[in-house]
């Protein structure tokens, strides 16, 4: 006979692994990860490659000096936005969790690329400027895919148990909707990031040159 507490309802957001401590760090991690993949990489590449991502780079550097306020922030926006609606559809696949969880790694993939391409076509005395151009909106928005890949796994995880249990489930429509209320929070904190991508564009793009 099945216990009481067997046959109680899959829940979204309250039990789940995902939401335990150090879970959370689980996925920075794998950002992380991801940066140091980026950063190898590029120290890995041939010189040819490093001679073409070098001119994409001085091409975006040129780009975002000649652009305006609006433009950085759409374009800004539509990266990140990427991302956040990415893991909001994988969160809707019960087998989910490997994608979202490559997710965060390619996010981080992306910074160490640009990070160590900055350094070596700009030199050591660039670190700084570059940091601060890149990183807070990156800290920002990386947080809010991570997050966001965080909600995804959960919902994975009710979706896969279902899929695996033989009870009857009632309709996932209000847990869907508490879903989608969490993305459209996240993505107000990509506009956040994108609006410090504006702003450290203004202070420290003049630096790189």
């Amino acid at each position: 006979m099945q216990s009481v507490k067997s046959m109680q309802p899959l829940k979204y957001g309250q039990t789940d692994l995902v939401y335990r401590k150090g879970f959370f760090a689980f996925l920075c991690g794998a950002v992380l990860m991801g940066v140091l993949l980026g950063t190898i990489a590029y120290c890995c590449s041939n010189a040819d490659f490093l001679y073409k991502l070098s001119l994409t780079q001085s091409d975006f550097i040129k780009s975002r000096a000649e652009m305006d306020h609006s433009q950085i922030l759409t374009g800004s926006l539509t990266g990140t936005t990427i991302f956040l609606a990415a893991a909001f559809l994988c969160g809707l696949c019960p087998l989910g969790q490997p994608a979202e969880l490559a997710l965060l790694v390619f996010r981080g993939m992306g910074i160490g690329l640009t990070l160590s391409q900055l350094y070596g076509t700009y030199g050591r005395s660039s670190v700084p400027y570059a940091m601060g151009l890149i990183l807070p909106g990156a800290v920002i928005s990386t947080l809010a895919v991570v997050i966001a890949v965080r909600e995804a796994m959960s919902l994975s995880g009710v979706y896969l148990g279902i899929s695996l249990s033989d009870r009857a489930e009632n309709g996932l429509v209000e847990t869907v909707k508490l879903y989608g209320t969490k993305f459209m929070v996240l993505e107000a904190a990509l506009a956040a990031a994108a609006g410090a991508d504006c702003l450290c564009s203004y202070l420290f793009i003049g630096h790189f040159g």
